[in-house]
């Protein structure tokens, strides 16, 4: 994981809280933390080299709404590996961002001095300022320390929910199981994610409409990248009958890597229409996906846009992959003082919330009895 420097405006007495309870969620996650003092000034001067060596670390910064910090960091030629600030919405003194809204709709007027990148930033939303700064740092916003420490693991691609208390993760994790029943109808279809002591319910997004790439020519980094299968027997035909329509739905690709596996089933009395049929078919699809074993490894080029949840549009010829998969699992900047990456693990569809269904069963018996398959490529072969 990465070395992270904290640093932290004054702004009231709960400064040290603020700053302490960040550097708590960033150990947490696996970082080694360096804590500046709660002053306006170190922060800017280990990013710039004169008091501390910042080559390879990550720099966070807990200010209050101003922006020429921002502008200051993105005018080094050096410094930090990447860096993120964290706006503070629990400051009463500072009403005019008290909420995420402020945050994403209130423009920002400039600071003293304000020249070079801060004229481009002036004037702009936050959320805007991200577009345009986010190669050289990243701007997120909390109403308390917790919520802080949470959007900050969140944008680093972290998972948030490691960083509540135990107390909080076990009401959360309450809140979850019952969740699991009121919406198991819709299982295959929407996800569950514990975010300190709340639970979100998310429809599964489409993955055709996701803009992240990953491309064995362009992105994909370093010395491998790890194509396995832990469950070949997966079925990959899967076909129902409603009234006199035949529905199929099939992985080419597995079929091209395995061979045809079928299994037809039933269709549900309670279906009335075809497109229920339809919307039924994919469902238990998306099980047994997410059942499949399949999985890939690999290193990109380091951004904020890779975290937890996410799809990405795969290609990666050499691995016979050309695919919509889910990001699993996201770690960033674990190569030390080198260049700004990530480590992700892709899935064919996102894990389930929880619950022991038929096609869960079925799998693990299959993937007990199955092969592990794993084929990497160095990236100088390509």
């Amino acid at each position: 994981m990465s070395t992270v420097v904290v640093g932290c405006d004054v702004n009231q007495g709960n400064d040290s809280q603020v700053q302490n309870t960040v550097c708590k969620a960033l150990e947490k996650q696996g970082h080694t933390v360096e804590k500046l003092a709660i002053k306006p000034g170190p922060f800017a001067a280990y990013d710039w080299g004169e008091k501390g060596n910042p080559r390879g670390k990550i720099g966070v910064y807990i200010i209050a709404d101003g922006i020429f910090s921002i502008a200051d960091r993105f005018a080094n030629p050096a410094g930090f590996k990447y860096v993120y600030f964290i706006i503070r919405g629990d400051l009463v003194d500072r009403p005019r961002m008290r909420t995420r809204k402020d945050f994403e709709t209130r423009p920002i007027g400039a600071d003293a001095d304000c020249t070079g990148v801060c004229s481009k930033i002036k004037g702009k939303t936050f959320t805007q300022m991200n577009e345009i700064v986010k190669k050289k740092c990243y701007i997120v916003f909390g109403t308390d320390a917790q919520e802080m420490a949470d959007e900050l693991i969140k944008a680093m691609g972290g998972d948030t929910s490691s960083s509540s208390s135990k107390s909080k993760e076990s009401t959360g994790s309450s809140i979850k199981e019952a969740l699991k029943k009121a919406v198991s109808k819709w299982d295959g279809e929407v996800e569950i994610r514990l975010v300190g002591d709340t639970v979100y319910v998310n429809k599964i997004k489409d993955p055709t409409t996701t803009k992240l790439v990953i491309n064995e020519y362009d992105n994909a980094l370093y010395d491998n990248v790890n194509v396995t299968d832990v469950n070949p027997g997966t079925i990959n035909h899967l076909t129902c009958t409603y009234k006199k329509y035949e529905l199929t739905l099939k992985d080419d690709l597995l079929i091209k890597r395995f061979g045809k596996i079928k299994k037809k089933i039933a269709c549900p009395s309670n279906i009335k229409s075809l497109k229920e049929a339809e919307a039924f078919l994919q469902r238990e699809f998306n099980k047994i996906r997410r059942n499949d074993g399949r999985s890939v490894e690999c290193k990109v080029v380091g951004d904020t846009k890779w975290r937890e949840g996410v799809w990405v549009r795969v290609y990666l010829p050499s691995y016979f992959i050309d695919d919509y998969m889910y990001v699993s699992k996201c770690s960033h900047d674990e190569d030390g003082n080198g260049p700004w990456t990530a480590s992700l693990t892709l899935v064919d569809y996102p894990p389930s919330f929880g619950g022991d269904t038929s096609s869960s069963k079925s799998s693990s018996k299959s993937k007990s009895k199955s092969k592990s398959k794993t084929k990497s490529k160095s990236s100088g072969d390509k």
